[in-house]
């Protein structure tokens, strides 16, 4: 059923024609498209690709709704052009095709700034407009129902993958350090606790962390920028890396427990709604509760001691990694197949 699709993905990024997820799925629909930001060419090009770029988010959803007619699914990739095409829809054609997507479907339960609620009641706006609800996580399925009154039926947990570049296996020889890095819902303080027990030299990534416990001499903090390149150079070169997050309930640090799996790295990282997802207990990583710096220090410690269990918690993390681009695209696609039913039900109305 799906073959007959034609589907639109709103995007606020440029798409250089190397996303493997849109090629696929060209070779499974009738016709795959993608609506992005309107970029520049140099020598004006950064600053007005960024205003474009974020720009889009309000415009890209507007030119969906005037083409709509060309589409049977549109599928936006972003939570903030879901609202604004949901918003649009809502408005304008309700109840008709094409059916809505929002693919990156996720809120953080902790987040008390009043923008923050703005932006919930938005959404609440748009939910009329939004067929299909994409989250991170099994558990965020019961509680977005319960939350917005969405049907179970309509919220699938989608899984995150990495690009297949990532499982290139680099040949840099390992070196005696713990490496963790991040830009959001960090909690390096943890960390540094652990680790400042066990003197092990330590080297966290981070351009916006600061700290509010004392670093030891063996942690080293890292505000420069890096390369993709030489992130994996820090990730393949470490003895383990620890990823510490904040709250159970925010469901982040998916992507780059993912890059760490992907580089069979020994995995330590705090146990929340979405990273449960992606690993299992002393089999492909180590949990441990948000905050628990002694436990946390005790799963250092035992990877540190027993270099072969790690390195093989590592290599069962990589395996499980390769398999989660099929799960993601079987998902994908099952989620298609409803819409081609939605429609069809439609027709026949």
């Amino acid at each position: 059923m799906i073959s007959r699709l034609k589907l639109v993905i709103l995007a606020n990024w440029k798409d250089e024609g190397n996303w493997p997820l849109l090629r696929y799925l060209k070779d499974t629909v009738q016709n795959a498209d993608i609506l992005q930001p309107v970029s520049f060419e140099h020598p004006i090009s950064r600053r007005l690709t960024n205003i474009s770029n974020y720009l889009s988010e309000f415009y890209v959803p507007l030119l969906a709704l005037i083409r709509r007619k060309r589409f049977d699914v549109i599928v936006s990739w972003q939570m903030r052009i879901g609202i604004c095409y949901g918003i649009l829809k809502r408005i304008v054609h309700p109840q008709k095709a094409p059916v809505h997507i929002i693919q990156d479907f996720h809120i953080d339960l902790t987040q008390p700034r009043r923008l923050y609620r703005l932006n919930l009641v938005l959404l609440k706006l748009a939910i009329p407009g939004i067929d299909y609800f994409c989250c991170t996580s099994t558990e965020e399925e019961a509680i977005y129902s319960r939350m917005f009154h969405i049907p179970r039926s309509r919220i699938v947990f989608l899984p995150l993958a990495e690009s297949p570049s990532s499982f290139e296996e680099p040949s840099h020889p390992q070196k005696d350090y713990i490496f963790s890095y991040g830009k959001s819902d960090r909690d390096f303080d943890t960390l540094i606790r652990s680790v400042a027990q066990l003197n092990l030299k330590t080297y966290i990534l981070s351009q916006k962390y600061k700290p509010k416990v004392p670093a030891p001499d063996n942690v080293c903090i890292i505000r420069e920028r890096v390369s993709g390149k030489e992130l994996v150079q820090w990730i393949a070169s470490s003895r383990m890396v620890v990823l510490p997050m904040q709250d159970y309930r925010i469901s982040a640090g998916q992507i780059s427990m993912l890059e760490v799996m992907a580089l069979a790295r020994p995995l330590i990282v705090t146990e929340n709604m979405a990273t449960k997802e992606y690993a299992v207990h002393q089999q492909t990583a180590l949990f441990f509760e948000a905050g628990n710096d002694q436990e946390l220090a005790d799963h250092i410690r035992y990877l540190w001691n027993n270099r072969e269990a790690a390195e093989h918690i590592g290599k069962q993390a990589r395996q499980a990694a390769l398999k989660m681009d099929s799960k993601r695209e079987t998902a994908f696609i099952n989620l298609l197949e409803h819409c081609a039913m939605d429609i069809q039900k439609g027709e026949r109305q």
